[in-house]
Order: C-alpha cells, then sequence, then structure tokens
C-alpha cells in the first residue's frame, strides 16, 4: 500500500482552496490505498481505493474527488480512474499524479481537460497536482445563447 500523502506546501494550499469553495457538509471522496490522515474539516468525506472505485457501479456523485494515485496502478487503469471520477463521481477533481511513473506527457492530462496546478516531491516520487471544474471548464461563448438561435421574428413569415 501506498504510504498516505503528506499535504504539506503546495498540496495541502490545493485540497484547503478545494475544500472551501464547497458548500458545508458537501460530500467528498478521497482516492487512493491508503486511508489519508488528515483531510481538511467542512466536508463528508469519503474512501475509496482506485482497484475498488473501478471495480463498483456507479453510486454517487460528490461534489469534489480527490486522488492519489499509486504507482503500482496500470497506466490504463489509471487513465480510466481519471476519467470517471472527471465524467461520473464529481464535479471537481484534484488529482496527484506521480510524474515518471507511467512517462505520460502533458497532453495526455490536457485531452482529459486537466489542469496543471503543482509540482512537489514526496518520499524521492515527484508529484504533479492537476484539476478539473466543471464550473470552470469552458466560458460560455456570446453566440451561445437564444438570441440568436430563436429569431421569433422570423416566425410564420417564411416557409423554410
Amino acid at each position: 500500500m501506498t504510504a498516505p500523502l503528506d499535504l504539506s506546501g503546495a498540496g495541502r494550499h490545493l485540497l484547503g482552496d478545494a475544500v472551501s469553495a464547497l458548500p458545508a457538509g458537501a460530500s467528498a471522496l478521497w482516492i487512493a490505498d491508503a486511508p489519508a490522515d488528515a483531510l481538511p474539516t467542512g466536508a463528508d468525506w469519503h474512501w475509496r481505493t482506485p482497484a475498488a472505485l473501478l471495480a463498483e457501479p456507479w453510486q454517487q456523485r460528490h461534489a469534489l474527488a480527490v486522488t492519489l494515485l499509486p504507482p503500482t496502478l496500470a497506466p490504463r487503469d489509471a487513465l480510466h480512474l481519471l476519467s470517471a471520477l472527471r465524467d461520473l463521481h464529481a464535479r471537481q477533481l484534484l488529482a496527484f499524479v506521480p510524474v515518471t511513473t507511467w512517462g505520460w506527457q502533458d497532453d495526455t492530462l490536457l485531452a482529459l481537460a486537466l489542469q496543471r496546478q503543482a509540482r512537489f516531491e514526496q518520499d524521492g516520487t515527484l508529484y504533479e497536482a492537476w484539476s478539473y471544474d466543471i464550473r470552470t471548464y469552458k466560458a460560455v461563448p456570446d453566440w451561445l445563447n437564444p438570441r440568436f438561435w430563436a429569431n421569433p421574428d422570423n416566425w410564420n413569415k417564411y416557409r423554410w
């Protein structure tokens, strides 16, 4: 089992910011091989191992999912886990990814719509923190509104 992530410095700051933006008592999910020693208060934390989360059917959507990807996880399973967390399990995702384990390039995680937040070292392993938030994923363009689509002035005037 992987040792719990020592949330100090950049990791603690990112996690604290993510939890502080949640409504009080919101559901949060911690995904790692071991339970975390000290997660910020203000959220109702649930813990799952990556293997258990991938094996069980989807049950609940959380406000926040935080994962420490273990280096022992297969690269395909790690990508599956990240995409499942983003699409099914949480509105907001914070992933701590070991940099050299799978040899991923930045575009691998950028293709999942993740944004790199920080880079730090723990126990000789270099980690990067990547995040995803559905609320800030894409700015709504000006043209995407009913003003340009409905056109009620032309209703019943022209035959389409």
